[in-house]
């Protein structure tokens, strides 16, 4: 039974020293898993690249300027000519700021447009209005006209609605006044005055009728058509169309162009564009609240730079610099200022990206460093725990031999028996 448990015992330590052998292998094998780790980290610090500060000098340029009586002119470029036939020796680039009058599209937010039933006034073209030389009695397209009759029920109704909208006719005699119905029912009005400025062919005929669904009311502000005879808005109203030519403000008819004032400007709009805000209400219990955005236009002058590139010839001082110049096509010669101009708006960007790029590669840094710190925390407890299997294991290689010699002399001393 000794020999027995004695080999019993060797086995057993023979299987912890494999394990202990395997697990120190297994250790070995992190360690350099983390190795690899701590390098790839070596590496990506290598390739960090440390931000540079900006240099005030990089945002520094000579500017040169002068004053040609009227504006204040700015030289952006000059680039040398060679061999000019006209003798010039420099291509100039320059620029002012001056006001520009010109027209400014937006949308108007919840524009709050009111459609009512109100006096509208159009246009007859001059083709269409005849006078009957027998009795001096005018018609258009055919339909005679007969004086207005504020007897008349009908005719007053109209003609006080009108009033409303367009004031200046309660100045014209009555007697000047006359009224038609064209085909499809509709009563018009115009004056004697503007039936005879067709008739003459001096400028077509306007006529006024009562209309519903039109645009009376922007929030508060009152409506009222665009009058082309008004200087001002008609100045205006060109230069809208002008800038915005495929807009449908521009491709709508002139009768269909209303004004109104706010703040003490003028802003323009179209019909459609009102409808389509007015009726675009979502609850119609409250058809002025939650209108979608009005397309509103406006024309003022607003402060541009303008810019032109002209042939100059530029007299240059003894040390290359630039102090006179004279353009082509002008006889006048101005003296150049020169003054060191620093773009400090750009500066001060390069130095916020600056320090936004430093603040980065230091976070990079720590996260490098946390991440080294960790793995050679591991490595440590790995280096902890591979001595504690040397020492484990040198234990049991001692035992193992003390084993192994019992064994020995167990062996010894039972074939002795037999000698």
């Amino acid at each position: 039974m000794g020999m027995a448990a004695s080999q019993a015992r060797y086995l057993g330590l023979t299987a912890r020293k494999t394990n202990v052998e395997y697990e120190g292998q297994q250790v070995n094998q992190a360690r350099t898993a983390l190795a690899n780790q701590s390098a790839n980290l070596f590496n990506q610090l290598l390739t960090l690249q440390v931000p540079t500060p900006p240099s005030t000098s990089d945002y520094t340029t000579l500017q040169y300027s002068y004053e040609d009586g009227t504006n204040a002119e700015t030289i952006t470029n000059m680039s040398q000519l060679v061999d000019d036939p006209d003798g010039y020796n420099y291509l100039v680039t320059h620029y002012h700021y001056a006001d520009v009058y010109t027209g400014v599209q937006s949308n108007k937010k919840n524009p709050q447009v009111v459609m009512d039933t109100a006096g509208v006034q159009g246009t007859v073209p001059q083709a269409d209005v005849v006078q009957n030389p027998d009795d001096n009695s005018y018609s258009i397209n055919g339909v005679i006209l007969t004086q207005y009759d504020p007897l008349n029920a009908n005719q007053k109704n109209n003609f006080d609605k009108i009033l409303q909208n367009y004031p200046d006719l309660s100045k014209e005699d009555i007697n000047d006044i006359f009224t038609y119905t064209d085909a499809d029912g509709l009563m018009h009005f115009t004056t004697r005055t503007d039936l005879d400025n067709a008739v003459a062919g001096t400028a077509d005929a306007n006529e006024y009728h009562v209309e519903s669904g039109v645009p009376t009311y922007v929030g508060n502000c009152e409506l009222s058509q665009y009058d082309p005879n008004d200087s001002v808005q008609k100045a205006a109203y060109e230069q809208i169309c002008k800038e915005f030519p495929d807009s449908d403000f521009t491709n709508a008819a002139v009768g269909d162009i209303y004004t109104w004032q706010y703040q003490g400007q003028t802003y323009f709009a179209c019909k459609s564009d009102l409808t389509n805000s007015a009726i675009s209400a979502p609850d119609p219990a409250r058809p002025t609240e939650n209108q979608n955005d009005l397309v509103q236009y406006t024309a003022q002058d607003i402060k541009t730079r303008v810019e032109r590139q002209e042939r100059a010839f530029v007299d240059l001082d003894e040390n290359g610099r630039p102090y006179s110049i004279r353009y082509e096509n002008s006889t006048a010669t101005f003296a150049l200022n020169t003054e060191t101009i620093t773009d400090d708006d750009a500066y001060n960007d390069a130095m916020n990206q600056y320090n936004y790029d430093m603040a980065v590669y230091e976070q990079e840094i720590q996260n490098i460093n946390a991440q080294t710190e960790k793995i050679q925390q591991q490595d440590r407890t790995l280096e902890l725990r591979l001595r504690q299997l040397d020492t484990e294991q040198e234990a049991l290689q001692t035992e193992m031999e003390a084993v192994k010699k019992v064994i020995e002399k167990n062996i010894e001393s039972t074939f002795k028996t037999f000698e």
